[in-house]
C-alpha cells in the first residue's frame, strides 16, 4: 500500500538521481537503479521525508504482505488492511524485531484471491466460523506449514509478533536459521514455537485453503463498492518510467483511489469509478501502460540481466523485449509464464514457470514444464521454441549437436 505523494516521491527522486526507471520487485517493493555514491545521501533524505523510512533499523525487516486486493476483491472475508497497518506499527515499535533476518516475512490473509507464495516465515489466513457470534479464525501457518492451529482474531497480531520473538531465540539456541520453513522441518524447533505459542492456539485440525491464482491480472475487475472497479494495467518486466508512474499517481489522487503494489511485479489501481474507466485507460495507454495483454509481455518476467549484474551472462531484458514482440497479439492463457535469467541463480525468479530460459556462455539453456529441452542454443532458437510452447504446438526435445 503505497499513497500518490509517495509514488510522485519516487518518480521525482528515480529522476533525480537513478536512471529514470523503476522497477517492482516480486516482494513488492520498488527498486532505483543506477544511483551514483554522491547521490546516495540526498536519495535517502529524499525517501525518508516522503515517509518510507519511519524506522531505518527495521526497514529491511518491514515485511508484511496481503493480498493486493485486500479489501477491494470479491471473496474477502476480511478486510486486513487494518492488521497489517497495525503489525507494521508494532514491529517498528520492538526494538527486538530489528534482529529478524531481512527476508522474514509476515503474510496476512483475508480469504480472497491469494497470489501464490511459499516464501513466508509466518502467515495467518483467515478462516470463517459460523457459531453464536459470527467470529472468525486465523490459521496460523509456519513457512508454508500448517501448525494444526488457529489463532482468534483479536490475538492474531500478538501471536505472531510473539511466534517471531520465539524464531530468534530458538535461532540462537539451536544455531539455525530463523526462518520459518527451516524451523517448520526441524520437529524439535517447530514443537518448541508451538509450544511457546500453546495460550494463543485453538485446535484446528483441518487446514486452511484460498484461492490461488497464478497468473498475472491484467484489465477491469470489479470491486465491493457499487459502480467503482480495480484497474490492473501491466507493468512490462515490472518496470515503469517516471511519467508513467507519476500518470499513476495523478489519476489516483484525483480519483481519491487506492494503489497497491503487487507481487507479480505489477500495480493495481483500487476503487476508481466505473465511469472514468475509458478515460483512465486512455490516459495510461497514451504513456505507453497498457491493459489489454497483447503487448507480448504478459507473463514475462526477467532478472537485471548484464546491464544491471555483473553476474550476468546476457543482457535479458533485451532478450525479454524481444521475446515480447514475437508474442505479441497473442492470446495468453492463464497461469503461462516465461522466466529468463542471466545466471544459473535464477535470482527473484517465480517457481514453476511454463517455460524457463538461463543464460550459459554459450547461448540459453531451455526447460518447458519442467523437462529440459536445450542447451547453449540461441535467442532464435528459444524465442521459436517458446513461441510454439505458447501456442500448444508439441516439439522435441534437441541434442546440442542438433542446434
Amino acid at each position: 500500500m503505497i499513497t500518490p505523494s509517495q509514488l510522485t516521491a519516487v518518480a521525482e527522486l528515480s529522476t533525480s538521481f537513478a536512471n529514470g526507471n523503476i522497477e517492482i520487485t516480486s516482494r513488492s517493493n520498488l527498486q532505483l537503479r543506477a544511483i551514483q555514491k554522491k547521490d546516495l545521501k540526498s536519495l535517502v533524505q529524499g525517501l525518508d521525508s516522503a515517509g518510507f523510512l519511519p524506522s531505518p533499523e527495521h526497514d529491511r525487516v518491514r515485511n508484511v504482505v496481503t493480498s493486493p486486493f485486500a479489501g477491494l476483491g470479491f471473496g474477502e472475508i476480511l478486510d486486513t488492511r487494518p492488521f497489517v497497518r497495525e503489525l507494521d506499527r508494532r514491529l517498528i515499535a520492538n526494538q527486538g524485531m530489528a534482529g529478524l533476518q531481512p527476508k522474514f516475512s509476515f503474510a496476512i490473509d483475508g480469504g480472497g484471491d491469494w497470489f501464490a507464495r511459499d516464501s513466508d516465515d509466518l502467515t495467518l489466513r483467515v478462516k470463517r466460523v459460523m457459531n453464536v457470534d459470527d467470529t472468525h479464525l486465523f490459521h496460523f501457518i509456519i513457512g508454508n506449514t500448517f501448525s494444526g492451529f488457529c489463532v482468534r482474531v483479536d490475538e492474531a497480531l500478538d501471536c505472531i509478533l510473539e511466534a517471531a520473538k520465539i524464531c530468534l531465540k530458538i535461532s540462537k539456541e539451536l544455531e539455525m536459521p530463523a526462518r520459518g520453513r527451516k524451523i517448520a522441518s526441524v520437529p524439535q524447533a517447530m514443537g518448541r514455537l508451538l509450544e511457546e505459542l500453546s495460550s494463543f492456539l485453538v485446535a484446528c485440525p483441518s487446514p486452511g485453503s484460498s484461492t490461488l491464482v497464478a497468473h498475472m491480472p491484467v484489465g477491469v475487475y470489479a470491486t465491493q463498492r457499487f459502480d467503482f472497479a480495480n484497474l490492473v494495467p501491466l507493468v512490462p518486466l515490472g518496470r515503469l518510467t517516471a511519467e508513467q508512474l507519476q500518470c499513476v499517481a495523478a489519476i489516483a489522487k484525483e480519483c481519491d483511489g487506492d494503489i497497491r503494489l503487487a507481487p507479480w511485479r505489477g500495480i493495481v489501481l483500487g476503487s476508481v469509478p466505473e465511469r472514468s474507466i475509458s478515460q483512465i485507460t486512455a490516459r495510461l495507454e497514451a504513456v505507453g501502460v497498457s491493459f489489454d495483454g497483447k503487448d507480448g509481455y504478459l507473463g514475462i518476467a526477467a532478472c537485471a540481466g548484464s546491464a544491471g549484474c555483473d553476474a550476468s551472462l546476457a543482457d535479458v531484458r533485451r532478450d525479454a523485449s524481444l521475446l515480447a514482440c514475437r508474442l505479441a497479439g497473442r492470446n495468453t492463457k492463464h497461469g503461462w509464464t516465461v522466466n529468463i535469467s542471466g545466471c544459473e541463480k535464477q535470482c527473484a525468479m517465480r517457481n514453476g514457470a511454463t517455460a524457463e530460459l538461463i543464460a550459459s556462455s554459450s547461448g540459453y539453456d531451455l526447460r518447458i514444464d519442467g523437462r529440459f529441452i536445450a542447451s547453449n542454443c540461441s535467442l532464435e532458437f528459444v524465442m521459436d521454441k517458446v513461441a510454439a510452447c505458447q501456442a500448444e504446438v508439441p516439439f522435441e526435445v534437441f541434442r546440442d549437436d542438433d542446434l
